[in-house]
């Protein structure tokens, strides 16, 4: 039941096999990704934000073959964590609140597509409920954090791998 009414939320994420779309910067998407939160009235701490940045990267990852953001995320204790992003973070207080994104938001609306799906499914959930999703046996976290190399890049087939079902 949770498989098929997230399949069907995010119905809207396969569009982006046919749009053209670019890299974006880490620190800027999340900074977005933040914003978008509010606007939905959902809470978020450092936590949260990691885990929404990794379904997106995901998704676009196993639709479009090519990473959306301009790093790649890596297996660290909580799951996958995007350390620029984690740093950003940190140096403001654990947030992203009041930090200005390089790109305007006009230019990430283009993003939505797959943020927005993300956001109405996922972004309710705790960060504890996401950590528990993002450490799955045998999902691409689990694979290079429990293999001894922890805090290096996930592997980009397993990524799509675990979210190849949601974009098929």
């Amino acid at each position: 039941m949770a498989l098929q009414k997230l399949t069907q939320l995010l119905s809207k994420v396969r569009r982006i096999k046919t749009m053209n779309y670019g890299k974006v910067d880490s620190v800027d998407f999340a900074i977005y990704l933040n914003e978008k939160a509010k606007a939905e009235s959902l809470q978020m701490n450092v936590t949260k934000i990691q885990k929404l940045l990794y379904i997106c990267y995901g998704l676009y990852f196993a639709a479009k073959r090519e990473p959306l953001l301009s790093e790649r995320p890596q297996a660290w204790e909580f799951g996958p964590v995007f350390p620029r992003v984690h740093k950003k973070q940190k140096k403001n207080g654990n947030n992203l609140d009041g930090i200005e994104s390089s790109i305007s938001f006009d230019d990430m609306k283009q993003y939505d597509d797959i943020l927005l799906p993300v956001l109405r499914h996922f972004g309710r959930w705790s960060a504890s409920g996401l950590v528990e999703w993002t450490h799955q046996r045998g999902n691409a976290w689990d694979k290079k954090y429990n293999n001894d190399a922890k805090y290096a890049p996930l592997d980009e087939h397993d990524i799509i791998a675990d979210f190849q079902r949601f974009v098929s």
